[in-house]
């Protein structure tokens, strides 16, 4: 026989359990020894995909999850740039992780700009056909 629908009984992270996890990651994060949110889940005996579920149940609690990223990528490049890891491992967790490029972006949410410049059309001009 299935569960009733709306059952609530099987569920295991709560609101206060689940923003007590969120500031225990916070914490680790801050201790500046994680480059990577999957470093974080394991270090606090959890999965990655943890967070985006809970953040997904509980908005509320995005901004904490944000700057446990933050953390991770302030980490990352300050670990990649006193050489602590090798930097193309801090270049590539960046890039797949944190959306840095290095590449100028031609276009504005997937659609192509127009990088021509305006037509400019004298009002005075016999040549205009207006």
């Amino acid at each position: 026989m299935a569960a009733p629908i709306e059952n609530k009984n099987a569920e295991t992270w709560d609101l206060k359990e689940s923003e007590r996890f969120l500031n225990e990651s916070l914490i680790l994060a801050q201790q500046k020894a994680h480059d990577f949110i999957g470093e974080v889940a394991r270090d606090m005996n959890q999965y990655r995909q943890l967070y985006p579920y809970l953040i997904e149940k509980f908005p509320s609690l995005k901004k904490i999850h944000e700057r446990i990223i933050q953390e991770c990528e302030s980490n990352c490049f300050s670990h990649g740039k006193k050489g602590d890891i090798v930097p193309s491992l801090a270049i590539m967790n960046l890039k797949s992780n944190h959306g840095w490029t290095d590449r100028v972006d031609q276009t504005t949410q997937g659609k192509a700009t127009n990088s021509t410049p305006p037509t400019i059309i004298f009002l005075d001009d016999p040549q205009s056909d207006d």
